[in-house]
């Protein structure tokens, strides 16, 4: 601590419920009761792997904290212009120093932060590119190290990260985010994990394997405070030829998605996303394809349910020639070649 240095206010704005906070500057008394007064006494909590109770507040280190009202509280304390921060391997919650820093100028020597992994809190996650002061974040690392986080440091200009929540489709719950229909590879995995769940009494919504994005099919875990769920969609990629987007709701609705919309539901606590093949409505067997034909055509017929299915080709005398199908089959499109 600089004693030298003239103290300075630094203002935290605070919402109702839980914040993640941090301590932005050197203060005497660092009990959370005497920085934060309005706080709910008891809910002050940090993380090594699990939650765990906390009193005092370590500049560096991010909390979680809950207050009944919104407000502003105001911090009275000597500037911190540097501070050198140990993680561990995983998630970490940290803060930052007395001005605000662009997560591309944390030093970090041993490249050990995950692109993309900076999450403040406002009610849900959300992305942050700096640490504001005061405030507290989730940030991922693939080992255990040091980061420095200093005012005036420049900003690494080569971000290697491409987002590829920009071009997949979008699920937007109760204003939450998650992505889907697009591949992602397997060294960008971390950049697409969501930190884990906030404190109960949160809004939270996630793919079950903490992802915020999906390929092509996922369970969906909500944790709600609310008795409704509004969910928005934009469908940007189409589920395929004969294909489709569709979420299945715990009492077992479906909702098919297509283009931009909105679905209001009842409270659930999982829903599940997948792609499925458009069933069809009536059996139906159609002209083949080529016709006539050399060497090679095509059937093609719908199938409303499962069913056995015997498909035989016959001579003008009613003679059969050959058996193309003889099985139980699925509903949906089908087609079988003869040669």
């Amino acid at each position: 601590a600089n004693s030298g240095s003239p103290d300075i206010d630094i203002i935290v704005e605070l919402q109702s419920g839980w914040n993640l906070i941090g301590l932005p500057l050197d203060v005497e008394n660092s009990s959370y009761l005497n920085l934060f007064p309005m706080a709910v006494q008891g809910s002050l909590y940090g993380f090594n792997g699990t939650y765990t109770p906390e009193s005092d507040l370590t500049p560096g280190t991010g909390y979680w904290l809950r207050f009944s009202d919104s407000g502003s509280t105001t911090i009275t304390g000597s500037t911190i212009s540097s501070l050198t921060v140990s993680l561990s391997q995983g998630w970490n919650l940290v803060s930052g120093i007395s001005e605000a820093v662009d997560v591309n100028s944390i030093s970090d020597p041993d490249e050990i932060i995950v692109p993309g992994s900076l999450y403040g809190f406002t009610g849900t996650y959300e992305g942050a590119s700096q640490l504001t002061p005061g405030q507290g974040y989730w940030l991922r690392t693939t080992a255990v190290g040091n980061i420095t986080i200093s005012s005036g440091a420049a900003a690494r200009t080569i971000d290697p990260f491409i987002d590829r929540t920009k071009e997949a489709n979008v699920l937007s719950f109760n204003g939450s985010e998650l992505y889907f229909g697009v591949s992602v590879q397997e060294e960008e995995l971390l950049s697409y994990q969501l930190p884990p769940k906030p404190p109960v009494g949160s809004f939270d919504v996630r793919f079950s394997d903490d992802m915020k994005m999906a390929e092509s099919a996922g369970t969906i875990d909500i944790m709600n405070n609310t008795d409704r769920l509004t969910i928005s969609y934009t469908i940007k990629i189409d589920a395929g030829e004969r294909m489709r987007w569709v979420l299945t709701s715990e009492s077992g609705r479906n909702y098919f998605l297509e283009g931009l919309g909105k679905i209001i539901i009842p409270s659930v606590e999982t829903i599940i996303l997948k792609r499925e093949p458009v069933v069809p409505i009536t059996f139906a067997l159609y002209q083949n394809f080529p016709n006539p034909f050399n060497p090679i055509t095509v059937l093609r017929y719908d199938l409303p349910d499962q069913a056995y299915v015997t498909l035989s080709i016959y001579d003008m005398l009613g003679r059969e020639i050959t058996q193309l199908a003889n099985t139980t089959q699925e509903a949906g499109h089908r087609s079988v070649q003869w040669d």
